[in-house]
């Protein structure tokens, strides 16, 4: 069950304290040492101290390609959706921010150059008698 997490009333939420309570919202460690790098490092660079309401999406997508444009796929993919989790948990809690624009889209990550082995090649692999037991069961179970 989620927790209940208090938001600051009385004025406008900032982006440090929107990222702050989001942080604060997850249970996991790992999932807040990994989010806090997307979150955090966004939010320092769009300004910590701006409305949330004030920032748009444009804003957004220029801070993550700025941020992680020439970054490996996979980094890209987790500080992109690291944000998106941020921005969308203050949407369904009724405060108005920016989203991802749909310009900074997910990437796909390239096929790998390590070439499949046949099944002819595998059998022929296990069937040498100087490959031990071990390797001839790890292959044939991959």
């Amino acid at each position: 069950m989620p927790a209940v997490v208090r938001l600051p009333v009385g004025k406008a939420l900032t982006v440090r304290a929107a990222a702050d309570v989001f942080l604060d919202s997850l249970g996991n460690p790992n999932t807040v040492r990994n989010y806090g790098i997307g979150v955090g490092k966004t939010a320092e660079r769009i300004g910590e101290d701006r409305p949330l309401g004030s920032v748009a999406d444009d804003e957004i997508g220029e801070a993550l390609e700025l941020l992680w444009g020439e970054a490996a796929v996979n980094a890209w993919n987790a500080r992109r959706a690291s944000v998106l989790s941020w921005l969308g948990w203050c949407g369904e809690r009724g405060y108005d921010g920016p989203s991802v624009p749909a310009w900074a889209k997910r990437m796909t990550p390239p096929d790998s150059q390590t070439p499949a082995r046949s099944k002819m090649a595998i059998d022929r692999l296990i069937a040498r008698r100087e490959v031990h037991l071990r390797e001839k069961t790890l292959w044939r179970m991959l």
